[in-house]
């Protein structure tokens, strides 16, 4: 057997041989590159759709109003949104509420920079549920936006209950007028530096009441 075997390396193309060596090779090669370049994008793909900066809980256990705050800053004009996500949950860490509580949002933002909000219920949503936007000002006259939700939900007190929101914020490459109902608004000209060091803040509030 060990005869055979050295006739027939002896009658191989040492030239033909190592062509077909140097391109299996090769091939190996390639597909462990693209399996790798697939593995990287996939594990960048779902950490993009689970890691949603910054986070904010709210905790409603009792007939109760809770606030919080998002900054939004750093922004530059780009065609993917900058997606936020925030939850309310009828429980934290020392207790669950004792009655069953419904629960509205009020979402006001400032109106620094031209942005289009969307608020969706649940990461995968994708139904609006914003209902209107409404402009108000301050004795100082700075306009503020309130993001309309008309959407009112339950949490039964039986059970951990939590609900999770994602805050899309979309700031349009192409050129757009300010949302303000001003008579002199500003439109975006395409340099992002114009808008380097601005801030925009989103405060979020909860509004608990017990289901009667």
């Amino acid at each position: 057997m060990l005869v055979d075997i050295k006739k027939v390396i002896s009658n191989v193309d040492k030239k033909t041989f190592a062509f077909y060596l140097f391109f299996t090779l090769l091939l190996l090669a390639t597909l462990i590159v693209l399996s790798t370049v697939k593995f990287t994008q996939a594990r960048y793909e779902s950490n993009a759709e689970v890691n949603f900066t910054p986070s904010i809980a709210f905790f409603i256990v009792d007939v109760e109003s809770v606030s919080g705050q998002i900054r939004l800053e750093d922004m530059i004009p780009r065609a993917q949104p900058y997606t936020y996500v925030f939850e309310v949950s009828n429980f934290n860490d020392e207790k669950r509420a004792n009655v069953d509580l419904t629960y509205s949002i009020e979402i006001i933002t400032t109106t620094n920079m031209p942005l289009k909000f969307k608020v969706y219920k649940g990461i995968n949503s994708t139904q609006d549920i914003i209902s209107s936007s409404e402009f108000t000002t301050d004795d100082n006259g700075v306009y503020y936006r309130h993001l309309v939700i008309d959407d009112v939900s339950t949490m039964t007190y039986s059970a951990n209950h939590t609900d999770t929101y994602v805050l899309s914020v979309e700031f349009p490459i192409a050129s757009i007028q300010s949302p303000l109902p001003s008579p002199t608004p500003t439109p975006y000209n395409h340099n992002p530096d114009a808008y380097a060091g601005i801030i925009d803040l989103v405060d979020i509030k909860i509004n608990a009441e017990q289901v009667v």
